[in-house]
């Protein structure tokens, strides 16, 4: 048809593009999953008598969701303070992802996806960042 564009229109991302992306998303969801299962496990061994529902209910990583007593906790072997960084690292992976694609569609000179990726970036980090602490 004429005046569609077509797909040798568009360069295409280069191969890497798609594995790093894929890269990150695999290496962050493992790290996130291998913190969180210790963690859990410890937990529970440390604290046998506390049911599941208790457990839940108390929120254990509240307290650790600040820099300073996340790095506290962390330093000083707590627990919570790594389920706490566990959830940390499945939240960043997806933004470290789109952060990616930021950078291949910039340097690919695709505009529009570059804009379209920004966009998504600003707005996970608005509401990690800006809405998620108004929830607490």
């Amino acid at each position: 048809m004429a005046g569609t564009p077509s797909s040798v229109d568009r360069p295409e991302l280069p191969a890497e593009a798609y594995r790093d992306m894929t890269r990150i998303l695999r290496i962050g969801l493992v790290t996130s999953l291998v913190i969180l299962l210790g963690g859990v496990v410890a937990y529970l061994v440390l604290n046998p008598s506390v049911g599941f529902a208790e457990m839940i209910a108390s929120n254990p990583i509240l307290s650790y969701l600040g820099l300073t007593p996340l790095a506290h906790g962390l330093a000083t072997g707590e627990v919570q303070a790594y389920l706490t960084f566990g959830v940390l690292v499945l939240v960043v992976t997806p933004i470290a992802r789109v952060a990616t694609g930021v950078y291949f569609f910039a340097r690919n000179r695709e505009r529009e996806m570059a804009l379209v990726a920004t966009t998504v970036m600003v707005l996970l980090l608005v509401g990690i960042l800006l809405v998620g602490p108004l929830l607490r």
